[in-house]
C-alpha cells in the first residue's frame, strides 16, 4: 500500500513538472515582435423577426496592432466610425454604403495588451475610456483571441490535438466579453477556396482554419441579469430534461484563418440569440452580433512611437464590465472536467456523472469531485447547467437608491435624473386622464405607458419617490375621479417597480397610515412577485411590518401582508430554486447567505409562538392565518412546528388538522422527502379522520412517491374503509398516468406502473377527487395544467373542501392560479345563514305534542355522538400574482349576520364605489452581453388594468322576506391587458435601444346601467347603456409585431414612436366588417383583419389549442401577423334605449278542469310580455281532463326600447298528476315587432304514461305492458304546421336481455327473500320502465328555408363517416310526410336512428349513447328523471334512498343488513335540525306480513303533522291517520293538505295503481312509499346527521355502524339500538339492545407520529455522522459509549457528503441516543471541510465516533444545526 501510495505521488509531481514545462515552450502565438498588423474592423449588431425590417447599429474601424515586445501589444482604432441601421436587409450584414456614418469619439486612443501565446491575459486602457467603449474593445480584442496551449485545458480522454501537424480538437475554459465558458476549440487544414476569403495573401502557404463554439451552460464566471424566469425555463444554456423548455438559444461561434506561425489573416465572431417575443411561439426573433477583422498588410514597425495617454488602468480580463472594480479569475479552479459547486454564489452546478467521488491527478495534489445530496435537490438535473462561481457585482442595490444595472445591464452614471418625478407626474395624469375614456385605451397605449412608467419608477431614488408621492397622493381621497385615478396608477406602479426604494415607500404608507385596510392589503399581496431583491433587511423588515401594531390592527391587510411575507421570504431565502431563478443572482450572487439562520432564530419562533397563542385562546380566525403563514414559508422546520397539532398533543379541530395539511403544498412543491413521509404516514393511518387523511393524498402527488408507495395506494383503493380515501387514490391515480406533458413524464409513468392494481369500484362525483387535466395540443408550444381537487362531505354533496389551480408554461409550472374554499361543516355554517333569514322573518316550530317527535327520540337516545363541530371555514385566492386568503371562525360567523345586516342598510342609502388595479400579471428580465460588448436585452410583461365604478347603487327592501327588491346600478367594468414581448440590444455608442417584438392587446369594456325589481315569482332586469348615443369599444384585440430603434429611456411607447416600422405584408388573410342587431333596435359592429396565416382557417386555429391555452397565452401565434378585430355598440345609429328582461314561474295546484284538451295548436291573442292571462290560459289548457292537475308556467319576455316597438314573448306550461298517467303541455313564442310583424309559434302536446306501474315489484314490471302514445301540433307563420304522432315502448327483444342481465337474476334472487327494493331490484325497476323503441310519423308544411336546412342535414348525415350508415335513395315518402325510429340498446349504450322522406331512406346504426340514458328515459314515477340522472353521477346519493325490506334493510348510504323488523317502534330515519325541519320516520312489525308506519313532521314555519300509517281491512286499502294544523284542501284519489305560509301542499298521499301507498310531505323532501309490508323512504334532508336503522346519510356505509351507544357491528345490535321499548315490546329486540349496549365501542381518532424514531432507529439511522435535511440544517448527536444518567453533554459533530468530512471547530450540545429530546433550537457553528482521502480527517472522525472531542484548524464555513434544548429519560 505505501508503494502505491508512492507511486500516486511520484506520478503527479511529474505530471505537475509536464505541465508547467509545457506552458513555458509554447509559441509567442500570431504576432510577431517588431511587425505591426493593421485589421479592417467591420461588425454589427442587428435585431430582428421574420419579415421585419432589421434594426440595430454597425461601427467600422482600422485596427492597428504592433508587437513591441514579447508579451506586450499595443493596439489602437484608427477612424471609428458608427451608423445606426432601421431598414430591409435581405442578408444578415448591411450595406455599408447605404448607411450613414459618424465618428465615434473617444475611442482612438492607444492601449496596450498583454498576452501569452495566442491568449489574451490583460488591457491596459486610457483613464478616460467609458465602461461602455472598454466592453467594445473588450468583444473587438476577444475575437481575435486564440489560445493553443494546454492552459486551462478541460482533459478528457476523447479530446485530442496535435500541436506539430495542427489538428484537433479540444475543450478549455476561455474567457471573453460573453464570459469565462467551456470553449470547443477544432483547428483543422481549410479548403483551397481560402484565397476567394484572403486575395492579398493568395501566395502565402496554406493557413489553417481555427473554430471555437462556445458552451453557455457551462460558464464559471458570467455577467448576466435575470429576473422572473419561469420554472422550467432554460436559457443559459441547452434544455435535456423532460422538465425544462428552451427559451433562449445562445451560441457564440469563432472562426479564424491563420498563419501556421502567425499572422491571423481573418476572424469572424457571431452571436446570435433566440427568442420568442411572447416567450413561447414558433416564430422567434434573433439578436445577431458579428465581428469580422480582416488583415490588410503586416511588414516591419517602423512608425513612430504613439503618444500614451497619461495614467491608464489594468484591465485583468476581457469580462463585461459593469463597475471600473476588477473581477479575479481562479484559473487553477478550472482545470479539469470536476465541477464544484459554489453555495455562496448559489449557482446550480451540472450534476455528477457518478454519485461516487472522482480522483483527479494534478498539480501535486488530489481534487475530489465533490457535491452533496443538498446540491442536488436544489439544482436542475439538466446538463445546461450555470456555473460554479459566479460574477459578482459588488455595487449591490442599497435601500435607498435604484439597481442601475437592472435598466440595460448598462454601465449608469450615479445619482438621480432630476427630470424623473417630473416625468413620472406627466405620465400618471395622462393615463388617469385616458382611463376616463376607455373605448381609447388600447389606442392611447394605456397599459404600454404604465411599464414606461414602472421604468421610470424603477430608476428613482427613496428621495424622488417621496418627493413625487407627496405631490400625488394629496388626491388619493379626492372627489374628483381622475385624481384619485392619478393616486391608483403611480401607487401601482411604485408596488410594480421591486425596487428597494419603492419598498421603503410602501413601508413608509402604511407605516404612517397613507393606506390602510383593503387597499394597502392589494399593494403588499403584490410584493412577493415584484420585489427583485431579496436581500435580509428586505425580508425581515418586511415580516416585522406584517407583524407590526398598526398592521395587525388593520382588517384584510393584517392577513395578506403576512403571507406575504411569508412567501417572499420562501422565494428569497427557503427555496433555493426560486432564488436562483427569480432572482438576479448572477449580477450579485445570493443576496442573502443560504446558511442564514434568521428564519429559525426569529421568523418561525415568532409565528409559531403566535400559533401557539391563538389556539389557547381557540381563536379560529388567527390559527388559520397563522397556519397558512407557516406553510408558505416551506421550510421543513414547519413539520416540527406543527407535529404537536397532527400528534394530538395540543387539542385541535379536525378542521385545523386539515388545514395544517393543506399547508404543507409549499413543501410538497419542493418534493422534500420528508414531508412525503409525513403525508404517506398520515394517508396509511386508518384511525385518522378521513378529511385528513384525503388532504395527505392531494399533496402526496406533488411529492412524485416512491414505487413501493405508488403500489400500496393502489392496493388502499381495494382495501381501505373510507370512501373518500378510496375515491382520492384511484381518481389520482386514474388522472396522473393519463397526464400527456413531457414535464410529468416521470408522475404518468408511475401511475400507469399501478393502474392496473386499482379497484374497480366507481365513485360518485361528490366523492373526493385529485383530477390533473393537462390542456395541451401537439403543436402547442404553450402547456396547461388544470388540477381540480376536493375533499368529499358527509353532511352535504357539495365537497368541504375544494382546489382549483392552474399551471401554465408561461408563468411558471411552479406559480399557479388558485382558488380554495374550505369548510369545516356545511350544515353548521348553513346555520349561520339560516339566522340571518329567520332575523328578517321570526318563525318558531309548533309545540304540539306528537307520540313520537324528532326531539323526543334525540332526548330519549341521549344522542351524545351529535358532537357539535365548530364552524369554520376559509377563502384562498392566488390570482393576478396576489394571494389572498380570508378565514372565518366561529366568532366570525356569529358576527356576519349583523355585517350584513349592515352592508345591506348601506346599500339602502345608496353606493359608489371607484377602482382602478394595475399589475403584471408575468413580467421576466434577461440581459446578457454578446459578442460585439453590447448587452442583449430581453423584457416580456402581461401588465393587467382592471377598472370599474359602482354609481347610484340602491337596493330597497320592500318587506321583510327579503324577497322583494327594488335596485338602480351603474356599472362601468374595464378589464385591459397586455402581453408585451421585446427582444433586442442596446447600443452602447449611440444610447439606442434596438429591438423587435410583438405587442398583444385585448380589452373589455362594458358600461351598464342595471335596473332590477324582483317579487316572489316575478322578477324584472331592465339593461341599458349608460350614454345611449355614445359608441362603446366593447372588445379589442389586436397584434402588433414591429421593429424600432428608440432612444435610451424615452418616454414614448413603441406604438407612438415615428421610427417603429409595423411589420406589414402585401395581403390580408382575413377581413371582416360586419354590422348585426339591427332586428333588435340596436347596431353592433364587428370589424377587423389580420395578415396571420393563422386566420387561414380559424376553426383549425382554434381547435389546434386548448381552450385554457387560448385564455392563458391569447396572443400565441404559429405565424406572427398584424392582428386588428373589435367589437363596437354604435350608440349613434342604435334606435334602441336598453331592453327589459322578464321572468314569471308560477305553481298551480289541486287544479280541476273539465273537459279535455285538443291536441291542436291555435294562436293566441294576447301576446304581451309578462301577461297574467295568457299564463292562466295556458295553465287551464294543460290542466284540462287532468285528475287534481298540478301546472307549471314560465315565462320569459325580453322587451326592447326604441322608437319602434320590438318584444319577444316565451311562455311554456306543462300539467301533470300523481293520479293520471296524462302529461299535457302547451308552448307559446311570438315576436312583436311594428317594423318587421308579428309572429307566433304555438305547439300542445300529450303523453300519457303506462297506467299501469310497478312501484315495488320487478317481476311484475317486466311482466306488463310498457306503450305511451304521444301527439303533438306545431303551428307557425301563416300556413307552416308540424304534426307528430308516435309512440314509445318496451320491446320484447329488450324485456329479454333485461332477463338475462346479471342485475336482473340478483333481483329476483332477492325477491325470492322477500326482499323487493334492494340497490340491483331498484336499478333494474328503472331500466325496465324505459322505452328503448321509439316510431314518430309526422307531417309537415314548412317554408322554403326550413326545407333547405332539412336537406342539407340530410346529405350531411348521409355523408358522415362517424358512424355506420345505410341509405336508399329509391324508397321515399310522400312529399310533407316523413317516418322517424329510435332504436335504444341501453345494453350496449347505441342507438340506431333511421328516417323514411321525399330525400329517400337513411338509417344510422351504433351511435354511442351515454350510460345515463336510462334514467333520463325511464317513466319510473317515484323519482324525477333529473333525480335519476344525478343519482347516476353520485352513486344514488343525490336522493338517497332508505328501504326497511321483508328481511333486509338498505341504508341511505347503500350499507345492506339482513333484520327483521319486531313489534317494537324502531327509528328509521330521525334528524332535528336548528334551523330547519324536524322529521321522524318510525316503522314496526306486529305480525310477520304486516307493517306499520309513524311519521312527525314539524315545520319550521310553525306546521306540524303526525301521521299513523297501517294496512286496512284488506291490501287494497290503507289506514291513514293525519294530525295536523294543516288545511285538508282535496282528499279522495289524492289527498292533499295545504301550507298556507308557503303556499304549497304540505302533504300529498295517494295510492298507486299496484296498491303501493305514496306519501310526498312538503313537496318532495321526504317521500314514503309503503305496501304493508315494506317501507322505503326518500330523502336528502339531514344529510350526515340523521339517526336511526338507515343510517346517518352520509354516503360512507363505514358511518352506518354508528348507535346512541357507540360502534356495533353485529347487524341485530345496529338495528336493535334503534327500537323503542314499551311493556308490550319484543323480548329479543331488548336482548339485542341489551347486548348492543355491552358490546359497543366509541369512534376515537388516533393521530399519526412525525418523523419520530425510537432509540434503536435513532441510533441506526445516525451511524453515519450527524443527519442532515435538504433545508440545509444538521441535527447532532451524541457518539458517547458510557451509559450514564441523560444530561447535556457537549459533542463535536461530523458529516459527510460525497467528497468531503466536514467536522465542527467546537462541541454542540447533544442528548444520547437513549434519552428523549424535550424541544429543539437552532445553532450556528463553524466546520472545516477536508477530502475524504485525508488521513488527518479520517483519525478525527473515528475519535468522534468513540466520544472524543478533537480539534480541528483550517478555513471555516458556517452551518446551521439542531441541537436539543434540553434531555430526558
Amino acid at each position: 500500500m505505501k508503494l502505491l501510495v508512492l507511486a500516486a505521488f511520484v506520478v503527479a509531481v511529474s505530471s505537475g513538472r509536464l505541465v508547467s514545462e509545457s506552458n513555458t515552450d509554447q509559441p509567442q502565438g500570431p504576432w510577431q515582435v517588431g511587425k505591426v498588423y493593421k485589421y479592417d474592423v467591420d461588425s454589427h449588431t442587428l435585431a430582428y423577426l421574420p419579415d421585419s425590417a432589421k434594426t440595430g447599429s454597425a461601427y467600422r474601424a482600422r485596427f492597428t496592432i504592433r508587437a513591441r515586445a514579447p508579451g506586450k501589444l499595443e493596439a489602437r482604432l484608427e477612424k471609428p466610425e458608427h451608423a445606426l441601421v432601421h431598414q430591409e436587409l435581405r442578408q444578415h450584414e448591411p450595406m455599408q454604403e447605404e448607411l450613414n456614418f459618424q465618428p465615434v469619439l473617444n475611442l482612438d486612443k492607444p492601449f496596450e495588451i498583454s498576452i501569452d501565446g495566442g491568449r489574451i491575459v490583460s488591457l491596459t486602457l486610457p483613464l478616460g475610456l467609458s465602461l461602455a467603449n472598454e466592453n467594445l474593445l473588450k468583444g473587438l480584442i476577444g475575437s481575435l483571441q486564440i489560445d493553443l496551449s494546454t492552459y486551462r485545458n478541460i482533459h478528457t480522454d476523447h479530446d485530442t490535438y496535435d500541436n506539430d501537424i495542427k489538428q484537433g480538437l479540444f475543450r478549455k475554459m476561455e474567457t471573453d466579453v460573453t464570459g469565462d465558458c467551456e470553449t470547443l476549440y477544432s483547428v483543422s487544414p481549410v479548403a483551397s477556396e481560402w484565397r476567394r476569403d484572403l486575395p492579398m495573401f493568395a501566395n502565402v502557404e496554406d493557413p489553417i482554419e481555427i473554430t471555437k463554439s462556445k458552451s453557455y451552460g457551462h460558464c464559471h464566471h458570467r455577467v448576466d441579469y435575470h429576473f422572473g424566469v419561469p420554472e422550467g425555463a432554460e436559457w443559459t444554456g441547452t434544455a435535456h430534461s423532460t422538465k425544462e423548455e428552451q427559451l433562449i438559444k445562445r451560441s457564440t461561434v469563432s472562426r479564424f484563418l491563420v498563419g501556421k506561425n502567425g499572422p491571423i489573416y481573418r476572424a469572424e465572431t457571431t452571436s446570435t440569440v433566440n427568442v420568442s417575443p411572447l416567450m413561447y411561439g414558433k416564430q422567434q426573433a434573433e439578436v445577431h452580433s458579428k465581428i469580422t477583422v480582416q488583415l490588410v498588410s503586416f511588414e516591419d514597425d517602423n512608425q513612430p512611437e504613439w503618444e500614451k495617454p497619461e495614467g491608464g488602468r489594468e484591465i485583468q480580463n476581457l469580462l463585461y464590465s459593469l463597475t471600473p472594480k476588477q473581477v479575479t479569475i481562479d484559473d487553477s479552479s478550472s482545470s479539469t472536467e470536476s465541477q464544484e459547486s459554489q453555495e455562496s454564489r448559489g449557482e446550480k452546478s451540472r450534476p455528477p456523472r457518478s454519485l461516487k467521488p472522482k480522483r483527479i491527478l494534478a498539480i501535486n495534489k488530489y481534487i475530489i469531485d465533490k457535491q452533496s445530496e443538498e446540491d442536488i435537490n436544489s439544482k436542475s438535473s439538466s446538463s445546461s447547467s450555470d456555473s460554479r462561481s459566479a460574477f459578482v457585482n459588488d455595487d449591490v442595490p442599497n435601500v435607498n437608491e435604484p439597481a442601475y444595472a437592472a435598466l440595460y445591464m448598462n454601465p449608469q452614471p450615479r445619482g438621480d435624473k432630476k427630470q424623473n418625478p417630473m416625468n413620472a407626474q406627466k405620465l400618471v395624469q395622462e393615463m388617469a386622464q385616458q382611463l376616463q375614456n376607455p373605448n381609447n385605451m388600447p389606442k392611447a397605449d394605456f397599459l404600454s405607458k404604465f411599464n414606461v412608467l414602472v421604468r421610470i419608477v424603477a430608476s428613482m431614488s427613496y428621495g424622488q419617490l417621496t418627493q413625487t408621492s407627496r405631490s400625488i397622493e394629496i388626491g388619493k381621497n379626492h372627489a374628483d375621479v381622475m385624481k384619485a385615478d392619478m393616486w391608483r396608477i403611480y401607487r401601482d406602479a411604485v408596488t410594480q417597480a421591486g425596487t428597494l426604494p419603492s419598498f421603503q415607500l410602501i413601508r413608509s404608507w402604511i407605516q404612517e397610515q397613507k393606506i390602510g385596510g383593503e387597499e394597502a392589503a392589494e399593494v403588499v399581496a403584490v410584493l412577493p412577485r415584484s420585489l427583485r431583491y431579496p436581500t435580509k433587511e428586505t425580508m425581515t423588515q418586511f415580516f416585522d411590518l406584517a407583524l407590526s401594531p398598526e398592521v395587525r390592527e388593520e382588517k384584510y391587510l393584517n392577513t395578506s401582508a403576512l403571507i406575504a411575507a411569508c412567501k417572499f421570504i420562501n422565494m428569497g431565502q427557503v427555496d433555493n430554486r426560486t432564488v436562483h431563478r427569480l432572482y438576479p443572482t448572477h449580477m450579485y450572487g445570493r443576496l442573502s447567505d443560504r446558511h442564514d439562520s434568521f428564519v429559525l432564530d426569529d421568523v418561525l419562533p415568532r409565528l409559531e409562538s403566535q400559533l401557539q397563542m391563538a389556539v389557547e385562546q381557540q381563536d379560529s380566525h388567527k390559527s388559520q392565518v397563522y397556519i397558512r403563514a407557516i406553510g408558505t414559508l416551506g421550510h421543513r422546520e414547519t413539520l416540527r412546528v406543527f407535529a404537536p397539532y397532527l400528534e394530538g398533543k395540543i387539542p385541535v379541530s379536525t378542521y385545523l388538522r386539515t388545514q395544517i395539511i393543506d399547508s404543507l403544498r409549499t413543501l410538497a412543491k419542493q418534493r422534500d422527502r420528508y414531508v412525503r413521509s409525513v403525508l404517506y404516514s398520515i394517508l396509511r393511518n386508518t384511525a385518522e379522520p378521513n378529511e385528513v387523511r384525503v388532504a395527505a393524498i392531494l399533496n402526496i402527488f406533488m411529492t412524485h412517491p416512491t414505487g413501493t408507495m405508488w403500489q400500496y395506494m393502489a392496493e388502499m383503493t381495494k382495501t381501505d374503509p373510507s370512501i373518500e380515501v378510496r375515491a382520492a387514490i384511484k381518481s389520482g391515480i386514474e388522472y396522473a398516468a393519463e397526464l400527456q406533458h413531457p414535464r410529468y413524464f416521470e408522475l404518468s409513468r408511475s401511475a400507469q406502473a399501478v393502474r392496473g392494481m386499482l379497484s374497480e369500484e366507481e365513485f360518485g362525483k361528490q366523492h373526493s377527487i385529485k383530477a390533473m387535466m393537462s390542456h395541451d395540443r401537439d403543436d402547442d408550444e404553450v402547456g396547461v395544467l388544470g388540477v381540480w381537487s376536493n375533499i368529499g362531505a358527509e353532511d352535504s354533496l357539495i365537497p368541504k373542501s375544494w382546489r382549483y389551480s392552474l399551471q401554465n408554461t408561461v408563468s411558471g409550472w411552479k406559480e399557479e392560479s388558485t382558488a380554495s374554499l374550505s369548510v369545516s361543516n356545511w350544515h353548521r355554517l348553513m346555520n349561520f345563514f339560516n339566522e340571518i333569514i329567520n332575523k328578517n322573518a321570526p318563525q318558531s316550530k309548533s309545540k304540539t305534542e306528537h307520540k313520537f317527535s324528532a326531539e323526543k327520540i334525540y332526548e330519549m337516545f341521549n344522542s351524545k355522538n351529535n358532537r357539535p363541530e365548530s364552524a369554520e371555514a376559509s377563502l384562498f385566492v392566488d390570482f393576478l400574482n396576489q394571494q389572498r386568503f380570508f378565514a372565518l371562525g366561529e366568532n366570525d360567523l356569529k358576527q356576519l349576520p349583523q355585517q350584513l345586516a349592515d352592508m345591506l342598510t348601506r346599500f339602502n342609502g345608496g353606493y359608489e364605489k371607484h377602482s382602478t388595479k394595475v399589475v403584471n400579471k408575468n413580467k421576466l428580465a434577461i440581459m446578457f452581453p454578446v459578442a460585439s460588448g453590447m448587452p442583449f436585452v430581453y423584457k416580456y410583461k402581461e401588465p393587467v388594468a382592471i377598472h370599474f365604478q359602482i354609481k347610484n347603487g340602491q337596493v330597497n327592501s320592500f318587506d321583510n322576506s327579503g324577497l322583494n327588491t327594488n335596485m338602480d346600478t351603474e356599472l362601468i367594468f374595464t378589464y385591459a391587458e397586455n402581453h408585451d414581448g421585446s427582444v433586442g440590444f442596446l447600443d452602447t455608442i449611440s444610447n439606442q435601444y434596438a429591438s423587435v417584438g410583438v405587442v398583444g392587446k385585448v380589452q373589455f369594456h362594458v358600461p351598464l346601467k342595471v335596473h332590477v325589481e324582483m317579487k316572489s315569482g316575478d322578477t324584472k332586469i331592465r339593461f341599458s347603456p349608460i350614454q345611449p348615443e355614445q359608441d362603446v369599444n366593447i372588445f379589442h384585440y389586436s397584434i402588433w409585431p414591429y421593429s424600432a430603434n428608440q432612444k435610451k429611456d424615452t418616454l414614448v411607447t413603441i406604438s407612438q414612436d415615428p421610427s417603429t416600422k409595423l411589420i406589414n405584408r402585401d395581403s390580408k388573410t382575413i377581413s371582416v366588417d360586419y354590422k348585426f342587431g339591427q332586428m333588435f333596435g340596436t347596431q353592433y359592429q364587428f370589424n377587423g383583419y389580420s395578415y396571420s396565416n393563422d386566420y387561414k382557417n380559424v376553426v383549425d386555429m382554434f381547435l389546434s389549442r386548448s381552450p385554457l391555452s387560448h385564455i392563458v397565452s391569447p396572443f400565441g401565434q404559429k405565424d406572427i401577423g398584424q392582428t386588428h378585430f373589435n367589437l363596437r355598440y354604435l350608440g349613434k345609429q342604435s334606435k334602441g334605449r336598453g331592453v327589459t328582461i322578464a321572468a314569471n314561474y308560477d305553481t298551480l295546484y289541486n287544479q280541476k278542469q273539465e273537459g279535455k284538451m285538443p291536441v291542436e295548436a291555435t294562436d293566441m291573442t294576447d301576446v304581451s310580455p309578462s301577461s297574467p292571462a295568457r299564463r292562466e290560459a295556458l295553465a287551464k289548457r294543460v290542466a284540462s281532463g287532468i285528475k287534481t292537475a298540478r301546472a307549471q308556467v314560465l315565462d320569459l319576455s325580453a322587451s326592447f326600447e326604441g322608437p319602434q316597438k320590438l318584444e319577444y314573448v316565451f311562455t311554456f306550461a306543462i300539467g301533470r298528476s300523481d293520479i293520471d298517467p296524462k302529461i299535457q303541455f302547451a308552448l307559446f313564442g311570438a315576436r312583436n315587432s311594428e317594423q318587421h310583424g308579428n309572429t307566433q309559434i304555438n305547439s300542445v302536446g300529450r303523453l300519457i304514461r303506462p297506467k299501469s306501474v310497478s312501484t315495488l315489484n320487478y317481476a311484475e314490471a317486466l311482466k306488463q305492458e310498457l306503450k305511451m302514445p304521444f301527439e303533438a301540433d306545431i303551428r307557425y307563420g301563416q300556413k307552416e304546421f308540424m304534426k307528430i304522432q308516435g309512440s314509445a315502448e318496451r320491446s320484447q327483444k329488450y324485456a329479454e336481455e333485461l332477463q338475462r342481465h346479471p342485475l336482473s337474476q340478483q333481483c329476483l334472487e332477492e325477491m325470492s327473500n322477500n326482499n323487493f327494493f334492494q340497490s340491483a331490484c331498484h336499478k333494474v325497476l328503472i331500466l325496465a320502465h324505459a322505452p328503448d323503441s321509439v316510431k314518430l310519423s309526422v307531417t309537415y308544411n314548412p317554408n322554403p328555408s326550413i326545407r333547405s336546412t332539412a336537406y342539407q342535414l340530410y346529405r350531411i348525415l348521409r355523408a358522415s363517416t362517424l358512424w355506420q350508415t345505410e341509405d336508399n335513395p329509391q324508397k321515399v315518402s310522400p312529399d310533407g310526410k316523413m317516418d322517424v325510429m329510435f332504436d335504444v340498446s341501453f345494453l350496449s349504450q347505441t342507438m340506431t336512428v333511421g328516417s323514411n322522406s321525399k330525400f329517400g331512406e337513411l338509417r344510422i346504426k351504433n351511435i354511442p349513447i351515454p350510460r345515463v340514458t336510462p334514467g333520463v328515459l325511464s317513466t319510473y314515477r317515484p323519482i324525477q328523471p333529473y333525480e335519476r340522472v344525478l343519482n347516476y353521477y353520485t352513486q344514488h346519493q343525490f336522493q338517497p334512498y332508505c328501504t326497511v325490506d321483508g328481511a333486509r334493510v338498505r341504508t341511505f348510504s347503500d350499507r345492506k343488513y339482513d333484520y327483521n323488523l319486531s313489534r317494537n317502534w324502531h327509528v328509521v330515519m330521525a334528524n332535528k335540525a336548528e334551523y330547519g325541519d324536524d322529521y321522524a320516520v318510525l316503522a314496526r312489525r306486529p305480525s310477520e306480513k304486516t307493517q306499520e308506519a309513524y311519521i312527525s313532521y314539524r315545520s319550521q314555519n310553525g306546521k306540524h303533522l303526525e301521521i299513523e300509517v297501517g294496512s286496512g281491512a284488506d291490501s287494497s286499502n290503507y289506514n291513514v291517520k293525519v294530525f295536523t294544523n294543516a288545511k285538508k284542501i282535496s282528499e279522495g284519489e289524492l289527498t292533499t293538505y295545504w301550507d298556507d305560509s308557503e303556499e304549497s301542499p304540505i302533504l300529498e298521499y295517494f295510492v298507486q295503481p299496484d296498491n303501493v301507498l305514496m306519501l310526498k310531505i312538503k313537496e318532495d323532501n321526504l317521500r314514503i312509499m309503503f305496501d304493508g309490508q315494506r317501507l322505503v323512504v326518500l330523502s336528502r334532508e339531514g344529510r350526515g346527521n340523521n339517526r336511526g336503522i338507515c343510517g346517518t346519510m352520509s354516503g360512507d356505509r363505514r358511518d352506518d355502524y354508528l348507535t346512541p351507544f357507540g360502534l356495533v357491528d353485529a347487524p341485530e345490535q345496529f338495528a336493535a339500538s334503534y327500537a323503542l321499548n314499551d311493556e308490550n315490546g319484543d323480548l329479543k329486540t331488548q336482548q339485542y339492545q341489551t347486548q348492543a349496549k355491552q358490546m359497543a365501542y366509541q369512534p376515537r381518532n388516533q393521530y399519526t407520529a412525525i418523523l419520530r424514531s425510537d432509540e434503536n432507529w435513532q441510533s441506526s439511522m445516525q451511524s453515519d455522522g450527524s443527519t442532515f435535511d435538504d433545508s440545509g440544517v444538521y441535527s447532532s448527536r451524541s457518539y458517547s459509549k458510557k451509559k450514564e444518567p441523560c444530561k447535556m453533554q457537549k459533542q463535536v459533530q461530523y458529516y459527510e457528503n460525497y467528497g468531503e468530512i466536514c467536522i465542527t471547530t467546537k462541541p454542540l450540545p447533544a442528548c444520547q441516543s437513549y434519552c428523549n429530546v424535550e424541544g429543539y433550537k437552532m445553532q450556528a457553528a463553524q466546520v472545516v471541510c477536508r477530502p475524504k482521502l485525508d488521513q488527518q480527517f479520517i483519525t478525527y472522525r473515528n475519535q468522534i465516533r468513540q466520544g472524543l472531542n478533537p480539534k480541528v484548524s483550517g478555513a471555516p464555513e458556517s452551518r446551521q444545526y439542531r441541537v436539543p434544548a434540553s434531555c430526558k429519560a
